[in-house]
């Protein structure tokens, strides 16, 4: 049996099984393990893979299941701790893995694990409902100095997270100290959209790819995206570089192996998701939720997670969140 366990929002995928079951596809059989709640960029990232790999023959069925817990550790300690007996197993992981491992939450690195490959680059959002009275992030950043513990905004991940991390980068941008800011932490991006829509929170921070449903239904709207350059397929989405912020930030989201994977089957793995990448199906789902492909192979995904640690050291440094 094929499986696939997804952690923080990243892919995971057995590509063992996959790969030894390529010239028997109708048989193959691939479980996806999220560890994050419904709605959020990690479910959607195992569908959207799922759907590609049942498209282009790789497997015939992809069952998925939400597991959480820990922020996504419960996923991760599973996943290192079993090593041995993952012969047939992939873990989906994406920034949070980086982000906690620097801020001592997690015992263990990406380089306890494999890395296979990097996938796509999701931009964060800035998200209000869609009757709010805020039309631009200058608005809000007027409000957040006149009342700052007024105003609440809710994201998909702990404190000192990603979606936190990227709202105090904008804030700090606007010379507010991203402590006075009262975030609310929720189980995913699904939660976190059911808070904005109640009234809950006024202001949401997502990844572009959580929010594009809503945001298409008129049920919000986006008031700006952490990409360097406007999305082609939403030009309605401002950047905030275009809003005189300069702030760029994705979160990757990309593929592990155990650490127990042999250089033959790590070669396997990423000649068959070359074939899947480069597929019509993968690039709909590139489509479909604004994100940006970052198909990283084997050492060069290595390398750039390398590069982003060191990058984000320096970014949780600044804003205090790293001890």
């Amino acid at each position: 049996m094929l499986r696939i366990l997804i952690a923080f929002g990243l892919l995971c995928f057995t590509g063992i099984c996959s790969v030894a079951l390529a010239d028997d596809a109708v048989d193959a059989r691939l479980h996806i393990v999220i560890p994050a709640g419904p709605g959020g960029g990690l479910d959607a990232t195992a569908r959207a893979i799922g759907r590609a790999l049942v498209s282009d023959q790789e497997v015939a069925r992809v069952s998925y299941e939400n597991r959480t817990g820990g922020g996504g550790g419960k996923a991760m300690a599973y996943f290192v701790e079993s090593t041995d007996s993952l012969t047939d197993t992939l873990l989906v992981n994406s920034t949070p893995l980086l982000i906690r491992s620097l801020q001592g939450l997690f015992p263990h690195s990406y380089r306890d694990l494999t890395p296979i490959a990097g996938l796509i680059a999701d931009p964060g959002i800035i998200a209000v409902r869609a009757d709010s009275p805020y039309q631009s992030w200058a608005e809000v950043v007027a409000a957040m100095k006149q009342r700052p513990a007024k105003l609440f905004v809710g994201g998909g991940s702990v404190k000192g997270s990603l979606d936190h991390i990227i709202l105090s980068l904008l804030v700090d941008k606007a010379g507010i100290s991203p402590r006075s800011v009262r975030y609310l932490p929720y189980d995913g991006g699904g939660k976190a959209m059911l808070a904005l829509l109640s009234g809950e929170v006024d202001i949401m921070v997502s990844g572009l790819g959580e929010t594009l449903a809503q945001q298409k239904a008129g049920s919000i709207r986006l008031l700006g995206m952490t990409s360097e350059q406007a999305n082609l397929s939403f030009p309605e989405v401002p950047t905030f570089r275009a809003q005189q912020v300069d702030v760029v930030f994705y979160n990757w989201r990309g593929l592990f192996a155990p650490s127990s994977t042999t250089p033959v089957q790590r070669a396997q793995w990423i000649a068959q998701l070359s074939n899947t990448v480069a597929g019509a199906q993968w690039q709909q789902q590139l489509t479909r939720y604004g994100w940006q492909p970052l198909y990283l192979p084997g050492d060069e995904f290595s390398r750039y997670l390398a590069q982003q640690e060191i990058m984000l050291k320096e970014v949780l440094t600044q804003l205090g969140l790293v001890r």
